[in-house]
């Protein structure tokens, strides 16, 4: 079991970089190897568990002002000179809004700065940048000892809906451009130039990882209208999504007006076109679409389109679950509830760090690989054995076999590791639980069918107490052969101290701050179980 963060930003990314953050790609993977770093309010933080891969995915909409304006260059134009002297936690909304904003969130995406009629030097910028990202990536990667991928995000937030995806490499044969979101807005653009420039017999492989599907409002996963062409490439590329970081869980929402909210409360940060909201601000048929695009919808929204592919059998939502932080402060697995302050976007004191409380710090993810290197690491997350969690270190295996399995030490091995999936026979289950620091407090189920056209999810709660280690055998009783299925695990920890409370707290001033002294029940998502019968 491996231990990473393969969502982070560095000073090559311009919301980071106007909040205050100078630190490189290579002080990011320093710091996940244990070193300290310098953070923009000027803390010095260290992790107490350094981690086992890192993945830095700067936003590559920006690589080339970024060069221009940060390092080398230092052009003189009055954006880099506004950028570089008012990058700070105090100014950095102001540059937010006239810089970002623009680039990435009206309809249409804007080159901006010094960019504007200066492609030619831009355009040396921006692939200089990029070699820059490989370079330390590749200079950071220690086999056996530290994996460091080579990676970008890909930002499309048009009409402010996040639709983001990160992009991640197996190893140092790249594409020669990182295909943003300004030159190719389309997600179907993405996948044909990822197909078209790296190929498995040149050495090059990758995965795109849709994340904060919370702010999506529904969007990019219209599986129901894409042509073949791009089903086919989603389902080669898009292996796992991101299940919660620090903008929020996007693991389900409550249907509108639900009584009980118990099954999906966690962590929520509800937004309306990326701005906070209530449940008042959607309608009916906008709450239902919002939903269907959170990971359990999405999921479901799999075993529709396997249904409907006839004898093509596929599903392009057959989806792994990975967690990470999203961190913009050049700090990977910076997740512990104590120790972090708010986002890079609150950071300076605690009035700023509350007016973010609805943020957390993010999760973790666990790969279940052989051997702590690219090729092993990356061959497990396309066989989606992996899982996240929201910060803590939760061991978690979910195994599948058609005959009984049980829990004595060398027993019968799984025929289905989490992430995979079966076509025939009755599914028996093996879930395996070690807690962290935090006793575990509970072990549940989620299934999700379709039934007659009609979507059905349960959540059945297999063990609850306090405990260090647990391990269940279970067959469900409700398995009806012939209709495709997915099962995933949850484990939740016995409550603890929100990050806000421990601040609020340490300051004496929780009264000032609504709902920030609260406690959390941390947990982990496995990667689901399918079964896809072979009629289907």
């Amino acid at each position: 079991m491996y231990w990473g963060d393969i969502h982070v930003h560095t000073a090559y990314s311009l919301d980071a970089y106007s909040f205050g953050t100078l630190n490189s790609p290579a002080e990011a993977y320093q710091f996940a190897r244990g070193g300290e770093i310098r953070m923009a309010d000027g803390r010095v933080v260290q992790l107490d568990r350094p981690l086992d891969f890192t993945a830095v995915t700067d936003h590559a909409e920006w690589f080339d002002m970024l060069y221009l304006c940060t390092d080398p260059g230092m052009a003189d134009h009055p954006d880099c000179a506004n950028l570089r002297d008012n990058a700070s936690p105090t100014n950095g909304l102001d540059l937010f809004r006239q810089y970002v904003v623009p680039s990435i969130t009206y309809a249409d995406p804007q080159v901006i700065g010094p960019c504007i009629e200066n492609e030619a030097t831009c355009r040396k910028a921006y692939v200089a940048q990029w070699k820059r990202v490989q370079q330390q990536a590749n200079e950071a990667n220690d086999p056996c000892s530290f994996t460091s991928f080579i990676g970008y995000e890909w930002s499309a937030t048009r009409n402010f809906r996040h639709t983001h995806r990160n992009v991640i490499f197996s190893g140092e044969n790249v594409p020669e451009e990182a295909f943003d979101y300004i030159r190719y807005p389309k997600l179907g653009q993405l996948f044909s130039l990822l197909d078209q420039h790296c190929k498995p017999e040149d050495g090059c492989d990758v995965i795109t990882i849709p994340h904060n599907t919370n702010m999506g409002d529904g969007t990019t996963f219209d599986v129901e209208q894409e042509p073949e062409r791009q089903l086919a490439l989603r389902t080669r590329f898009e292996r796992l999504v991101e299940i919660h970081q620090e903008k929020g869980s996007s693991e389900c929402l409550s249907p509108l007006g639900a009584t009980d909210e118990s099954d999906c409360n966690f962590e929520v940060r509800l937004t309306h076109l990326s701005r906070p909201a209530r449940q008042e601000s959607y309608n009916s048929a906008e709450w239902e679409h919002m939903r269907s695009t959170y990971v359990r919808g999405l999921l479901m929204q799999g075993l529709a389109a396997y249904k409907r592919s006839g004898e093509g059998a596929r599903n392009p939502l057959q989806l792994g679950i990975v967690s990470s932080s999203d961190g913009h402060s050049a700090t990977p697995g910076f997740v512990e509830e104590s120790a972090w302050h708010g986002p890079v976007f609150g950071l300076g004191s605690l009035d700023l760090a509350m007016s973010r409380r609805d943020w957390n710090p993010g999760g973790l993810v666990a790969i279940r690989a052989e051997e702590n290197t690219r090729e092993s690491l990356f061959a497990a997350t396309k066989r989606r054995e992996v899982y996240g969690t929201s910060g803590p270190r939760i061991g978690l295996n979910f195994e599948a076999n058609p005959s009984s399995l049980t829990c004595e030490q060398g027993g019968q091995s799984a025929a289905v590791h989490m992430g995979g999936d079966f076509l025939d026979g009755s599914p028996h289950f093996r879930i395996t639980v070690t807690s962290d620091r935090v006793p575990i407090q509970a072990i549940e189920v989620i299934k999700g069918t379709l039934e007659d056209g009609i979507f059905k999810e349960t959540v059945t709660t297999l063990w609850q107490g306090a405990s260090a280690a647990q391990c269940i055998v279970w067959e469900d009783p409700g398995f009806e052969r012939g209709e495709p299925a997915f099962w995933y695990v949850r484990v939740k920890e016995t409550e603890t101290l929100r990050w806000s409370a421990h601040h609020c707290r340490a300051e004496n001033r929780c009264d000032d701050f609504p709902g920030a002294d609260a406690t959390l029940q941390e947990r982990a998502w496995s990667s689901p179980i399918w079964y896809l019968p072979v009629s289907n």
